[in-house]
Protein backbone atom coordinates (compact mmCIF):
# COMPACT_ATOMS: atom_id res chain seq x y z
CA UNK A 1 0.00 0.00 0.00
CA UNK A 2 2.71 2.36 0.71
CA UNK A 3 3.92 1.66 -2.63
CA UNK A 4 0.55 2.83 -4.24
CA UNK A 5 0.35 6.03 -2.44
CA UNK A 6 3.50 6.95 -3.16
CA UNK A 7 3.10 6.66 -7.04
CA UNK A 8 -0.08 8.89 -6.34
CA UNK A 9 2.48 11.51 -4.66
CA UNK A 10 4.95 11.18 -7.08
CA UNK A 11 4.63 14.89 -8.83
CA UNK A 12 5.78 16.97 -5.19
CA UNK A 13 8.69 14.02 -4.66
CA UNK A 14 10.44 14.47 -7.92
CA UNK A 15 13.56 15.68 -5.90
CA UNK A 16 13.68 16.21 -2.50
CA UNK A 17 15.19 19.84 -1.73
CA UNK A 18 18.02 18.86 0.56
CA UNK A 19 20.80 21.21 0.60
CA UNK A 20 24.44 20.05 1.67
CA UNK A 21 28.03 20.93 1.53
CA UNK A 22 29.51 19.22 -1.54
CA UNK A 23 33.51 18.41 -1.09
CA UNK A 24 36.19 17.34 -3.49
CA UNK A 25 39.41 16.85 -5.38
CA UNK A 26 39.86 18.17 -9.09
CA UNK A 27 42.89 17.21 -10.94
CA UNK A 28 44.19 16.63 -14.57
CA UNK A 29 44.88 12.93 -14.37
CA UNK A 30 47.87 13.27 -12.08
CA UNK A 31 48.23 16.46 -10.30
CA UNK A 32 46.01 18.62 -8.53
CA UNK A 33 43.96 21.52 -10.71
CA UNK A 34 44.06 25.49 -8.97
CA UNK A 35 41.57 27.68 -10.00
CA UNK A 36 39.63 25.37 -11.55
CA UNK A 37 35.59 27.43 -11.77
CA UNK A 38 32.89 25.37 -10.05
CA UNK A 39 29.35 26.66 -10.90
CA UNK A 40 26.13 25.70 -10.21
CA UNK A 41 23.99 25.50 -13.52
CA UNK A 42 21.49 28.28 -13.90
CA UNK A 43 22.13 29.72 -9.92
CA UNK A 44 24.24 32.92 -9.20
CA UNK A 45 27.68 32.14 -7.29
CA UNK A 46 30.31 29.79 -7.32
CA UNK A 47 33.57 28.55 -6.07
CA UNK A 48 37.17 28.06 -7.66
CA UNK A 49 39.25 24.96 -6.75
CA UNK A 50 42.51 25.65 -4.31
CA UNK A 51 45.86 25.06 -5.02
CA UNK A 52 45.72 21.14 -3.73
CA UNK A 53 42.72 21.32 -6.08
CA UNK A 54 40.07 21.12 -3.62
CA UNK A 55 37.08 22.05 -3.39
CA UNK A 56 33.62 23.15 -1.49
CA UNK A 57 30.01 23.89 -2.93
CA UNK A 58 26.40 24.04 -1.23
CA UNK A 59 24.18 22.84 -3.79
CA UNK A 60 20.86 20.66 -3.50
CA UNK A 61 19.91 17.06 -5.22
CA UNK A 62 18.90 18.07 -8.71
CA UNK A 63 21.56 20.65 -9.24
CA UNK A 64 24.38 20.10 -11.86
CA UNK A 65 27.63 20.94 -10.77
CA UNK A 66 29.82 22.65 -13.52
CA UNK A 67 33.61 22.45 -13.25
CA UNK A 68 35.51 24.56 -15.89
CA UNK A 69 39.01 25.38 -16.52
CA UNK A 70 40.47 27.19 -19.95
CA UNK A 71 41.80 24.52 -22.65
CA UNK A 72 40.08 21.24 -20.72
CA UNK A 73 36.89 19.90 -20.97
CA UNK A 74 34.29 20.99 -19.07
CA UNK A 75 32.40 18.53 -16.95
CA UNK A 76 29.15 18.53 -15.29
CA UNK A 77 27.83 16.15 -12.95
CA UNK A 78 24.42 16.06 -11.39
CA UNK A 79 24.03 15.72 -7.67
CA UNK A 80 22.17 13.29 -6.39
CA UNK A 81 20.83 11.95 -2.88
CA UNK A 82 23.89 10.39 -2.04
CA UNK A 83 26.10 12.78 -3.48
CA UNK A 84 28.44 13.97 -0.57
CA UNK A 85 32.23 13.95 -2.67
CA UNK A 86 32.88 14.54 -6.26
CA UNK A 87 36.42 14.08 -7.58
CA UNK A 88 37.20 14.94 -11.20
CA UNK A 89 40.25 14.31 -13.46
CA UNK A 90 39.18 16.66 -16.11
CA UNK A 91 41.03 15.93 -19.63
CA UNK A 92 42.30 18.15 -22.34
CA UNK A 93 39.55 19.60 -24.95
CA UNK A 94 40.59 19.29 -28.61
CA UNK A 95 39.32 21.01 -31.18
CA UNK A 96 40.04 20.12 -34.64
CA UNK A 97 41.35 22.86 -36.84
CA UNK A 98 41.21 23.43 -40.44
CA UNK A 99 44.56 23.96 -42.98
CA UNK A 100 46.88 22.06 -40.30
CA UNK A 101 49.77 20.25 -41.92
CA UNK A 102 51.56 17.85 -39.65
CA UNK A 103 55.26 17.65 -40.50
CA UNK A 104 55.87 14.74 -37.91
CA UNK A 105 53.80 12.65 -39.04
CA UNK A 106 52.66 9.91 -36.27
CA UNK A 107 52.26 5.95 -36.68
CA UNK A 108 49.25 3.78 -36.86
CA UNK A 109 49.54 1.07 -34.47
CA UNK A 110 49.24 -1.49 -37.67
CA UNK A 111 52.96 0.00 -38.81
CA UNK A 112 54.29 0.21 -34.99
CA UNK A 113 53.06 -2.99 -34.74
CA UNK A 114 55.21 -4.42 -37.85
CA UNK A 115 57.96 -2.18 -36.46
CA UNK A 116 57.93 -3.31 -33.42
CA UNK A 117 60.80 -6.32 -33.67
CA UNK A 118 63.38 -3.58 -34.89
CA UNK A 119 62.54 -0.11 -33.37
CA UNK A 120 64.08 0.05 -30.29
CA UNK A 121 61.96 3.21 -29.32
CA UNK A 122 58.19 1.39 -29.73
CA UNK A 123 56.86 -0.20 -26.97
CA UNK A 124 53.68 -1.81 -26.09
CA UNK A 125 51.48 -0.73 -23.24
CA UNK A 126 48.40 -1.32 -21.81
CA UNK A 127 46.65 1.12 -24.48
CA UNK A 128 48.58 0.06 -27.31
CA UNK A 129 51.89 0.56 -29.23
CA UNK A 130 53.51 3.49 -28.31
CA UNK A 131 56.74 5.38 -30.44
CA UNK A 132 58.83 7.19 -28.05
CA UNK A 133 60.38 8.96 -30.84
CA UNK A 134 56.89 10.44 -31.41
CA UNK A 135 55.04 11.09 -28.12
CA UNK A 136 54.57 14.67 -26.21
CA UNK A 137 56.24 13.73 -23.30
CA UNK A 138 60.08 12.49 -22.45
CA UNK A 139 59.97 8.83 -22.31
CA UNK A 140 63.33 6.86 -21.64
CA UNK A 141 63.34 3.13 -23.20
CA UNK A 142 66.04 0.78 -23.18
CA UNK A 143 66.56 -2.60 -24.82
CA UNK A 144 66.69 -5.77 -22.24
CA UNK A 145 70.04 -6.77 -23.97
CA UNK A 146 71.56 -4.02 -22.42
CA UNK A 147 70.71 -5.41 -18.97
CA UNK A 148 74.18 -6.49 -17.55
CA UNK A 149 75.11 -7.95 -13.98
CA UNK A 150 72.87 -10.13 -11.67
CA UNK A 151 69.88 -8.89 -10.04
CA UNK A 152 67.52 -10.18 -7.57
CA UNK A 153 64.50 -8.44 -8.44
CA UNK A 154 63.73 -5.10 -11.08
CA UNK A 155 64.56 -2.80 -7.67
CA UNK A 156 68.07 -3.61 -7.76
CA UNK A 157 67.96 -3.08 -11.25
CA UNK A 158 66.37 0.30 -11.52
CA UNK A 159 68.62 1.40 -8.49
CA UNK A 160 70.74 4.23 -10.30
CA UNK A 161 69.87 3.03 -13.66
CA UNK A 162 68.03 5.91 -14.62
CA UNK A 163 68.46 9.35 -13.64
CA UNK A 164 65.81 10.99 -11.33
CA UNK A 165 64.29 7.14 -10.30
CA UNK A 166 65.26 5.71 -6.90
CA UNK A 167 64.22 3.30 -5.07
CA UNK A 168 62.66 3.15 -1.27
CA UNK A 169 63.45 -0.13 0.62
CA UNK A 170 64.98 -2.91 -0.30
CA UNK A 171 63.84 -6.09 -2.44
CA UNK A 172 61.38 -8.16 -2.59
CA UNK A 173 59.86 -4.94 -0.71
CA UNK A 174 60.63 -1.63 -1.93
CA UNK A 175 58.44 0.52 -3.73
CA UNK A 176 59.64 2.50 -6.93
CA UNK A 177 59.64 6.65 -6.99
CA UNK A 178 60.40 9.59 -9.91
CA UNK A 179 61.92 12.55 -7.79
CA UNK A 180 59.83 14.86 -10.29
CA UNK A 181 56.46 13.02 -10.10
CA UNK A 182 53.96 13.56 -6.95
CA UNK A 183 53.38 16.03 -4.69
CA UNK A 184 56.16 17.39 -2.43
CA UNK A 185 56.81 15.75 0.83
CA UNK A 186 54.12 13.12 0.04
CA UNK A 187 56.08 11.44 -3.62
CA UNK A 188 53.88 9.00 -5.15
CA UNK A 189 55.23 5.39 -6.11
CA UNK A 190 55.33 4.72 -10.05
CA UNK A 191 52.60 1.95 -11.41
CA UNK A 192 54.32 -0.51 -13.56
CA UNK A 193 52.67 -1.81 -16.82
CA UNK A 194 53.95 -5.47 -17.94
CA UNK A 195 52.86 -6.65 -20.88
CA UNK A 196 49.77 -4.62 -21.15
CA UNK A 197 48.41 -5.32 -17.27
CA UNK A 198 48.87 -2.90 -14.72
CA UNK A 199 50.40 -3.45 -10.80
CA UNK A 200 50.54 -0.93 -8.39
CA UNK A 201 53.02 -2.70 -6.58
CA UNK A 202 56.36 -3.54 -7.64
CA UNK A 203 56.80 -6.55 -9.84
CA UNK A 204 59.14 -8.25 -7.60
CA UNK A 205 58.55 -11.68 -8.99
CA UNK A 206 59.59 -10.25 -13.06
CA UNK A 207 62.63 -12.76 -13.89
CA UNK A 208 65.03 -9.64 -14.87
CA UNK A 209 66.36 -12.46 -17.44
CA UNK A 210 62.98 -12.17 -19.60
CA UNK A 211 62.71 -8.29 -20.10
CA UNK A 212 62.66 -7.21 -23.65
CA UNK A 213 62.34 -3.69 -23.36
CA UNK A 214 61.64 -1.07 -20.58
CA UNK A 215 60.43 2.34 -20.69
CA UNK A 216 60.45 5.10 -18.37
CA UNK A 217 57.20 7.43 -17.87
CA UNK A 218 57.22 10.13 -15.90
CA UNK A 219 55.61 13.08 -18.53
CA UNK A 220 52.37 13.81 -17.16
CA UNK A 221 50.66 14.09 -20.51
CA UNK A 222 51.29 10.35 -21.43
CA UNK A 223 50.68 8.81 -18.28
CA UNK A 224 47.54 11.01 -17.59
CA UNK A 225 46.06 8.18 -19.49
CA UNK A 226 46.42 5.71 -16.41
CA UNK A 227 44.54 7.30 -14.30
CA UNK A 228 44.65 8.91 -11.06
CA UNK A 229 46.98 5.62 -10.21
CA UNK A 230 49.20 7.33 -12.87
CA UNK A 231 50.44 9.72 -10.82
CA UNK A 232 53.85 8.65 -9.79
CA UNK A 233 54.33 7.94 -13.25
CA UNK A 234 54.62 4.46 -15.14
CA UNK A 235 57.31 2.09 -15.77
CA UNK A 236 56.42 0.08 -18.75
CA UNK A 237 58.19 -3.47 -19.44
CA UNK A 238 57.76 -5.88 -22.15
CA UNK A 239 58.92 -8.83 -21.60
CA UNK A 240 60.28 -12.10 -24.33
CA UNK A 241 57.12 -13.64 -23.65
CA UNK A 242 54.72 -10.86 -25.08
CA UNK A 243 54.14 -11.89 -28.95
CA UNK A 244 53.17 -8.70 -30.95
CA UNK A 245 51.52 -9.48 -34.24
CA UNK A 246 51.32 -7.07 -37.36
CA UNK A 247 47.56 -7.60 -36.83
CA UNK A 248 47.93 -7.26 -32.99
CA UNK A 249 46.08 -3.95 -33.18
CA UNK A 250 43.93 -2.57 -30.12
CA UNK A 251 41.17 -0.94 -32.43
CA UNK A 252 37.35 -1.17 -32.91
CA UNK A 253 37.25 -4.00 -35.17
CA UNK A 254 40.62 -5.34 -35.87
CA UNK A 255 41.87 -8.54 -34.99
CA UNK A 256 43.02 -8.62 -31.46
CA UNK A 257 45.81 -9.93 -29.54
CA UNK A 258 43.31 -10.50 -26.47
CA UNK A 259 44.37 -8.59 -23.67
CA UNK A 260 45.97 -10.15 -19.89
CA UNK A 261 43.29 -9.71 -18.03
CA UNK A 262 43.85 -9.66 -13.72
CA UNK A 263 43.60 -13.28 -12.63
CA UNK A 264 41.57 -14.71 -9.24
CA UNK A 265 45.60 -14.28 -7.81
CA UNK A 266 45.96 -10.90 -9.25
CA UNK A 267 42.63 -9.31 -7.28
CA UNK A 268 42.93 -11.50 -4.17
CA UNK A 269 46.68 -9.65 -3.85
CA UNK A 270 45.12 -6.37 -4.51
CA UNK A 271 41.86 -6.54 -2.26
CA UNK A 272 41.49 -5.23 0.92
CA UNK A 273 43.57 -6.92 4.20
CA UNK A 274 40.20 -8.74 5.52
CA UNK A 275 39.29 -10.41 2.16
CA UNK A 276 43.03 -11.58 1.93
CA UNK A 277 42.08 -12.80 5.34
CA UNK A 278 38.55 -14.27 5.04
CA UNK A 279 40.22 -15.96 1.92
CA UNK A 280 42.76 -17.49 3.67
CA UNK A 281 41.24 -18.96 6.54
CA UNK A 282 41.95 -22.75 6.96
CA UNK A 283 38.41 -23.45 8.99
CA UNK A 284 35.05 -21.32 9.56
CA UNK A 285 35.95 -21.36 13.15
CA UNK A 286 38.93 -19.25 11.76
CA UNK A 287 37.14 -16.97 9.64
CA UNK A 288 34.40 -15.98 12.33
CA UNK A 289 37.54 -15.15 14.46
CA UNK A 290 38.53 -12.66 11.13
CA UNK A 291 34.86 -11.42 10.73
CA UNK A 292 34.88 -10.23 14.35
CA UNK A 293 38.16 -9.20 14.49
CA UNK A 294 37.41 -6.44 11.53
CA UNK A 295 34.50 -6.25 12.34
CA UNK A 296 35.52 -3.77 14.89
CA UNK A 297 38.01 -2.18 13.53
CA UNK A 298 35.57 -1.55 10.74
CA UNK A 299 32.23 -0.81 12.60
CA UNK A 300 31.75 2.34 10.16
CA UNK A 301 31.98 0.70 6.91
CA UNK A 302 28.59 -0.99 5.22
CA UNK A 303 31.30 -2.52 2.30
CA UNK A 304 33.07 -4.49 4.68
CA UNK A 305 29.99 -5.83 5.47
CA UNK A 306 28.82 -6.54 1.96
CA UNK A 307 32.36 -8.47 1.54
CA UNK A 308 30.90 -10.30 4.63
CA UNK A 309 28.06 -11.23 3.49
CA UNK A 310 29.22 -12.63 0.22
CA UNK A 311 32.15 -14.73 1.54
CA UNK A 312 30.18 -15.98 4.37
CA UNK A 313 27.19 -16.91 1.65
CA UNK A 314 29.39 -17.82 -1.51
CA UNK A 315 32.68 -19.34 0.15
CA UNK A 316 31.91 -21.27 3.45
CA UNK A 317 27.72 -21.26 2.16
CA UNK A 318 26.85 -20.34 6.18
CA UNK A 319 23.42 -18.70 4.71
CA UNK A 320 22.16 -18.47 8.26
CA UNK A 321 25.20 -16.44 9.74
CA UNK A 322 25.19 -14.50 6.30
CA UNK A 323 21.95 -13.05 6.61
CA UNK A 324 22.99 -12.40 10.09
CA UNK A 325 25.32 -9.77 9.32
CA UNK A 326 23.35 -8.24 6.85
CA UNK A 327 20.73 -7.88 9.27
CA UNK A 328 22.55 -6.49 12.29
CA UNK A 329 23.76 -4.05 10.38
CA UNK A 330 21.09 -3.31 8.05
CA UNK A 331 20.68 0.09 9.64
CA UNK A 332 24.31 1.20 7.98
CA UNK A 333 21.86 0.48 4.27
CA UNK A 334 18.60 2.29 5.23
CA UNK A 335 18.35 5.78 2.95
CA UNK A 336 21.47 5.28 0.81
CA UNK A 337 19.90 3.54 -2.41
CA UNK A 338 23.19 3.18 -3.85
CA UNK A 339 24.76 0.27 -1.47
CA UNK A 340 21.00 -1.02 -1.37
CA UNK A 341 21.52 -1.52 -4.98
CA UNK A 342 24.88 -3.35 -4.59
CA UNK A 343 23.10 -4.95 -1.88
CA UNK A 344 19.99 -6.16 -4.07
CA UNK A 345 22.40 -6.93 -6.57
CA UNK A 346 24.42 -9.83 -4.29
CA UNK A 347 20.74 -11.35 -3.69
CA UNK A 348 19.82 -11.53 -7.17
CA UNK A 349 22.82 -13.06 -7.99
CA UNK A 350 22.07 -15.51 -5.16
CA UNK A 351 18.53 -16.14 -6.32
CA UNK A 352 16.80 -14.73 -3.62
CA UNK A 353 14.23 -12.90 -5.07
CA UNK A 354 11.78 -12.16 -2.55
CA UNK A 355 15.07 -10.63 -0.54
CA UNK A 356 15.97 -8.35 -4.26
CA UNK A 357 12.50 -7.78 -4.22
CA UNK A 358 12.15 -5.83 -0.60
CA UNK A 359 15.39 -3.90 -1.02
CA UNK A 360 14.55 -2.86 -4.54
CA UNK A 361 11.31 -1.44 -2.93
CA UNK A 362 12.78 0.56 -0.57
CA UNK A 363 15.43 1.53 -3.28
CA UNK A 364 11.84 2.77 -5.22
CA UNK A 365 10.69 5.15 -2.39
CA UNK A 366 14.37 6.46 -1.89
CA UNK A 367 14.28 7.28 -5.70
CA UNK A 368 10.81 7.11 -7.33
CA UNK A 369 11.96 10.15 -9.69
CA UNK A 370 14.55 7.70 -11.61
CA UNK A 371 13.09 6.11 -14.57
CA UNK A 372 15.19 2.93 -13.64
CA UNK A 373 13.42 2.16 -9.94
CA UNK A 374 10.19 1.64 -12.04
CA UNK A 375 12.60 -1.11 -14.34
CA UNK A 376 13.94 -2.41 -10.92
CA UNK A 377 10.84 -2.98 -9.48
CA UNK A 378 8.99 -4.83 -11.89
CA UNK A 379 12.16 -7.34 -12.41
CA UNK A 380 11.96 -7.93 -8.92
CA UNK A 381 8.14 -8.61 -9.08
CA UNK A 382 8.76 -10.78 -12.18
CA UNK A 383 11.34 -12.73 -10.63
CA UNK A 384 9.49 -13.13 -7.30
CA UNK A 385 6.16 -14.60 -9.43
CA UNK A 386 4.12 -11.93 -9.20
CA UNK A 387 3.52 -10.68 -12.87
CA UNK A 388 0.78 -8.81 -12.82
CA UNK A 389 2.82 -6.25 -10.47
CA UNK A 390 5.20 -6.39 -12.75
CA UNK A 391 3.07 -5.80 -15.41
CA UNK A 392 1.46 -3.10 -13.79
CA UNK A 393 4.91 -1.01 -13.18
CA UNK A 394 5.66 -1.24 -16.73
CA UNK A 395 2.53 0.25 -17.19
CA UNK A 396 3.12 3.10 -14.45
CA UNK A 397 6.44 4.11 -15.55
CA UNK A 398 4.64 4.59 -19.33
CA UNK A 399 2.33 6.60 -17.93
CA UNK A 400 4.20 8.85 -15.89
CA UNK A 401 6.55 9.16 -18.94
CA UNK A 402 3.33 10.23 -21.03
CA UNK A 403 2.10 12.84 -18.49
CA UNK A 404 5.80 14.59 -17.98
CA UNK A 405 6.43 13.35 -14.17
CA UNK A 406 9.13 11.80 -15.47
CA UNK A 407 12.15 12.62 -17.71
CA UNK A 408 12.55 10.50 -20.80
CA UNK A 409 15.60 9.12 -22.27
CA UNK A 410 15.28 7.45 -25.92
CA UNK A 411 18.26 4.92 -24.71
CA UNK A 412 16.52 3.75 -21.35
CA UNK A 413 13.38 3.43 -22.82
CA UNK A 414 14.54 0.94 -25.32
CA UNK A 415 15.94 -1.35 -23.08
CA UNK A 416 13.01 -1.38 -20.52
CA UNK A 417 10.42 -1.78 -23.60
CA UNK A 418 12.80 -5.17 -24.49
CA UNK A 419 12.19 -6.11 -20.76
CA UNK A 420 8.68 -5.09 -20.46
CA UNK A 421 7.87 -7.01 -24.12
CA UNK A 422 9.48 -10.14 -22.66
CA UNK A 423 7.34 -10.07 -19.83
CA UNK A 424 4.00 -10.55 -21.55
CA UNK A 425 5.80 -12.89 -23.94
CA UNK A 426 6.56 -14.87 -21.01
CA UNK A 427 3.37 -14.85 -18.57
CA UNK A 428 0.98 -13.14 -21.08
CA UNK A 429 -1.76 -15.67 -21.07
CA UNK A 430 -1.32 -15.31 -16.71
CA UNK A 431 -1.86 -11.49 -17.14
CA UNK A 432 -5.05 -11.94 -19.43
CA UNK A 433 -3.28 -10.49 -22.21
CA UNK A 434 -4.52 -11.57 -25.92
CA UNK A 435 -1.12 -12.72 -27.00
CA UNK A 436 -1.61 -11.87 -30.71
CA UNK A 437 -1.19 -8.11 -29.49
CA UNK A 438 2.05 -8.64 -28.07
CA UNK A 439 5.00 -7.32 -30.34
CA UNK A 440 8.48 -7.85 -30.03
CA UNK A 441 12.13 -6.18 -31.79
CA UNK A 442 12.91 -8.71 -33.87
CA UNK A 443 16.63 -7.02 -32.99
CA UNK A 444 16.93 -9.14 -29.88
CA UNK A 445 14.31 -12.18 -30.57
CA UNK A 446 16.17 -15.43 -29.76
CA UNK A 447 19.59 -13.16 -29.20
CA UNK A 448 22.02 -13.56 -26.22
CA UNK A 449 21.61 -10.82 -24.69
CA UNK A 450 23.90 -9.02 -22.44
CA UNK A 451 22.31 -5.93 -19.58
CA UNK A 452 24.74 -4.27 -17.61
CA UNK A 453 24.04 -2.08 -14.25
CA UNK A 454 26.20 -0.27 -12.03
CA UNK A 455 25.50 1.12 -8.71
CA UNK A 456 27.31 4.21 -8.33
CA UNK A 457 26.01 6.74 -11.27
CA UNK A 458 29.43 8.53 -11.80
CA UNK A 459 31.61 5.00 -12.78
CA UNK A 460 34.16 5.18 -15.59
CA UNK A 461 34.79 2.24 -17.41
CA UNK A 462 35.89 0.55 -20.86
CA UNK A 463 34.11 -2.74 -22.03
CA UNK A 464 35.68 -4.76 -24.68
CA UNK A 465 34.24 -7.46 -26.23
CA UNK A 466 36.10 -9.74 -27.82
CA UNK A 467 34.44 -12.50 -30.40
CA UNK A 468 35.39 -15.64 -31.31
CA UNK A 469 37.49 -14.41 -34.68
CA UNK A 470 39.83 -12.18 -31.98
CA UNK A 471 37.80 -9.12 -33.09
CA UNK A 472 37.40 -6.50 -30.57
CA UNK A 473 34.13 -3.95 -30.19
CA UNK A 474 34.94 -1.40 -27.41
CA UNK A 475 32.66 0.86 -25.31
CA UNK A 476 34.00 3.92 -23.03
CA UNK A 477 31.68 4.90 -20.30
CA UNK A 478 33.69 7.99 -19.55
CA UNK A 479 33.34 11.43 -19.17
CA UNK A 480 36.07 12.53 -21.82
CA UNK A 481 34.16 9.78 -24.39
CA UNK A 482 30.55 10.20 -23.68
CA UNK A 483 29.99 13.27 -20.88
CA UNK A 484 26.45 13.28 -23.33
CA UNK A 485 25.43 9.59 -22.75
CA UNK A 486 26.63 9.88 -18.79
CA UNK A 487 24.29 12.91 -18.85
CA UNK A 488 21.33 11.81 -20.68
CA UNK A 489 21.51 8.79 -17.64
CA UNK A 490 21.52 11.10 -14.34
CA UNK A 491 18.46 13.24 -16.26
CA UNK A 492 16.70 10.08 -16.83
CA UNK A 493 17.81 7.91 -13.64
CA UNK A 494 19.19 4.98 -14.88
CA UNK A 495 22.78 3.42 -14.98
CA UNK A 496 22.55 0.47 -17.45
CA UNK A 497 23.29 -0.39 -20.70
CA UNK A 498 22.46 -3.83 -23.17
CA UNK A 499 24.59 -5.80 -25.91
CA UNK A 500 23.41 -8.34 -27.79
CA UNK A 501 25.85 -10.46 -29.79
CA UNK A 502 26.27 -10.55 -33.67
CA UNK A 503 24.34 -13.29 -35.59
CA UNK A 504 27.17 -14.26 -37.65
CA UNK A 505 30.02 -14.78 -34.72
CA UNK A 506 28.33 -17.73 -32.44
CA UNK A 507 30.81 -19.37 -30.46
CA UNK A 508 33.29 -17.99 -27.32
CA UNK A 509 33.22 -14.79 -26.24
CA UNK A 510 34.91 -13.11 -23.59
CA UNK A 511 33.78 -9.67 -22.32
CA UNK A 512 36.49 -7.49 -20.35
CA UNK A 513 36.09 -3.99 -17.85
CA UNK A 514 39.11 -1.58 -17.44
CA UNK A 515 37.26 0.30 -14.54
CA UNK A 516 38.23 3.90 -13.87
CA UNK A 517 36.65 5.14 -10.81
CA UNK A 518 33.16 6.34 -9.87
CA UNK A 519 34.23 10.32 -8.77
CA UNK A 520 34.57 8.91 -4.94
CA UNK A 521 36.04 6.45 -2.89
CA UNK A 522 34.17 3.65 -2.75
CA UNK A 523 34.25 0.94 -4.70
CA UNK A 524 31.31 -0.16 -7.42
CA UNK A 525 29.32 -2.95 -8.01
CA UNK A 526 28.08 -4.09 -11.34
CA UNK A 527 25.47 -6.54 -12.27
CA UNK A 528 25.81 -8.47 -15.53
CA UNK A 529 22.58 -10.01 -16.51
CA UNK A 530 23.00 -12.80 -19.78
CA UNK A 531 20.07 -13.99 -21.42
CA UNK A 532 20.18 -16.97 -23.30
CA UNK A 533 17.01 -17.02 -26.25
CA UNK A 534 16.07 -14.04 -25.63
CA UNK A 535 12.16 -14.22 -25.90
CA UNK A 536 12.22 -17.52 -26.44
CA UNK A 537 10.49 -20.66 -24.88
CA UNK A 538 13.65 -21.86 -24.12
CA UNK A 539 15.04 -18.46 -22.25
CA UNK A 540 17.21 -18.67 -19.74
CA UNK A 541 19.22 -16.30 -17.65
CA UNK A 542 22.88 -16.24 -15.65
CA UNK A 543 23.45 -13.28 -13.09
CA UNK A 544 27.09 -11.93 -11.48
CA UNK A 545 27.53 -9.29 -9.80
CA UNK A 546 31.31 -7.74 -9.85
CA UNK A 547 32.83 -5.86 -7.38
CA UNK A 548 35.00 -3.12 -9.05
CA UNK A 549 37.74 -1.34 -6.88
CA UNK A 550 41.30 -1.73 -9.15
CA UNK A 551 41.53 1.27 -11.44
CA UNK A 552 43.04 0.94 -14.54
CA UNK A 553 43.72 -2.50 -14.73
CA UNK A 554 41.98 -5.09 -17.28
CA UNK A 555 39.96 -7.35 -15.45
CA UNK A 556 37.56 -10.29 -16.73
CA UNK A 557 34.03 -10.34 -16.65
CA UNK A 558 32.73 -13.78 -18.19
CA UNK A 559 33.16 -15.95 -21.25
CA UNK A 560 30.01 -17.28 -22.82
CA UNK A 561 29.11 -19.40 -25.68
CA UNK A 562 26.49 -17.25 -27.85
CA UNK A 563 24.56 -19.26 -30.31
CA UNK A 564 23.71 -18.87 -33.70
CA UNK A 565 21.34 -15.87 -34.51
CA UNK A 566 22.48 -13.53 -32.26
CA UNK A 567 23.38 -9.77 -32.87
CA UNK A 568 25.85 -6.99 -30.92
CA UNK A 569 24.40 -3.61 -30.62
CA UNK A 570 24.82 -1.04 -27.80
Amino acid sequence: MRLVLLLFCLPALIWAQESRLVKGKITDGSQPLADVAITLDGKPGGTYSNSEGRYEIEAESGDFLHFSYAGLKTVRVLVEDVTRFVNVAMVPDYTELDEVTVQKQLKSQVEMAREYATNKDIIRTAFGFMDGDKTSGRVRIMEGSTLTGAYYCITDYLKNRFAGVYVKGQCPTGSVYIRNVGTIGSPVPVIFDVDGQVFTETPTWLDIGQINRIAIISSYSIATRYGTQGAGGVIVINTVNSKFVADGVVADGNKYAEPKALTEADLLANSPTYWQRLMGSGSEEEAMAVYSEFATQLAASPYFFLDAYRYFYEVRRNRAFADAIIAEHRNKFAGNPVLLKALAYLYQDHGRADLARDVNKDIFILRPQYGQSYLDMALAYRDAGEYSKAAGMFGRYQYLLKEGYLVGSDEFWLMQQHDSDNLFQAYGEQLNTDMRLITADPYVEGATRLVFEWNESGAEFELQFVNPDMRVYTWEHTQAKSSQRIEDEQMAGYAMEEYVIDPATPGGWTVNITYQGNKSLTPTYLKVTTYYHFGQKNQTREVHTFKLFLKGSNQRLLTLTAPKGVRIQG
